[in-house]
């Protein structure tokens, strides 16, 4: 098969990281594969006028020409082209083409059948990124919807959004594993993954931390992800900017706990990563994190937005070496059923239910 994945941008992201995977196994498994993106990056349904959406597409640009056609953070295997912007005529034929982000999805539903049948990989209910209204749209376009978790089909089942098949995402044992570095024992290193935005949690898993710290002094705030803003709790934190690969693999390897704070996603790829290298986790209960983990014995798992229950259990398996040994070998065990093998085979097998291709 000819496939088309068409995302709103090249940058990092976890759903960026999931297209791409599906991307090299498809390519992998004898598909066609081309991974398109546009020269003028996606508005977030702003006017043009916008000043803030004037300036972010500058700097889209600028940085796509300075970048290059090539992925930095990804070894990506598929065919990557970068188009003027996402017309029509900039798209070549295919027998599946994949919506992958709210305003991709306008795009891709105008396109004439020669671009391919037409699928929407769906991984967070995404009115975060722009209007309600619009973004809730995209989801009744009558596209075949491919949602990442149970609690995302619901989200649109309630807005009467059909959807085709829930396909969890995998994790990547070959590039998460765990591996021996040396550590101070006595310091306890609490991972959180850092990111601006409110609904991430951050807050939260900082004032559990505080809370931590209070009792246990010898704890030490890790992150990764983007620069956190300067706060009195980062003064002794360890951050790290946007690692991936080996890089991210070895600060998961050289934690002792995970802590994944956030109030809202629409899968949850960190606490997955966490498990894969060992790492004891604990987590509020969002996304596919029911799906993927069983609370008290693989991840400690908490509701969100709950800074308390949060740094009781941080506290709990500080306490308790022996829980803390159980719940990483529990969670590490589990977690390897969840292979992006079994992921790609079932997005395959409903791309040729529903494609057209010449065998």
């Amino acid at each position: 098969m000819q496939i088309t994945f068409v995302l709103p941008s090249i940058g990092i992201s976890g759903g960026g990281k999931v297209v791409l995977e599906y991307a090299n196994r498809l390519k992998k498994r004898g598909h066609k594969v081309r991974v398109i993106y546009p020269l003028v990056t996606m508005s977030s349904g702003r006017k043009w006028y916008n000043l803030r959406n004037l300036s972010s597409k500058a700097l889209g640009i600028l940085r796509n020409f300075k970048n290059g056609v090539h992925v930095d953070w990804f070894d990506l295997k598929a065919r990557l082209i970068r188009v003027p912007t996402l017309y029509e005529r900039y798209i070549p034929e295919g027998d599946i083409i994949v919506a992958t982000w709210w305003e991709t999805a306008y795009y891709v539903k105008k396109y004439n059948k020669d671009k391919g049948e037409k699928f929407y990989l769906i991984q967070h209910y995404e009115t975060w990124g722009g209007p309600k209204e619009k973004v809730e749209a995209t989801y009744k376009m009558g596209l075949h919807n491919i949602v990442v978790s149970s609690w995302l089909k619901n989200k649109l089942k309630n807005i009467g959004a059909k959807v085709e098949e829930v396909i969890l995402n995998g994790v990547n044992l070959e590039e998460f594993f765990p591996e021996k570095i040396k550590k101070d024992k006595n310091v306890i290193r609490i991972l959180m993954p850092y990111r601006k935005e409110k609904w991430k949690g951050v807050e939260d898993g900082i004032e559990a931390f505080k809370i931590v710290k209070e009792k246990y002094p010898n704890v030490k705030l890790v992150t990764f992800g983007e620069k956190p803003k300067k706060s009195e709790v980062f003064k002794e934190a360890e951050f790290h900017i946007w690692p991936t690969g080996e890089n991210l693999r070895k600060i998961y390897n050289s934690c002792d706990i995970f802590v994944f704070p956030s109030h809202c996603e629409g899968f949850g790829l960190p606490p997955m990563e966490a498990m894969a290298c060992k790492l004891p986790v604990v987590t509020t209960e969002v996304g596919a994190v029911p799906e993927y983990t069983i609370p008290g014995t693989t991840a400690l798992v908490v509701p969100p937005q709950n800074p308390k229950e949060l740094s009781q259990n941080i506290i709990k398996l500080i306490k308790n070496k022996e829980l803390r040994e159980k719940i990483a070998e529990n969670g590490y065990n589990y977690i390897k059923q969840f292979t992006w093998d079994k992921s790609v085979e079932k997005l395959e097998g409903i791309f040729k239910k529903h494609g057209r291709w010449n065998l």
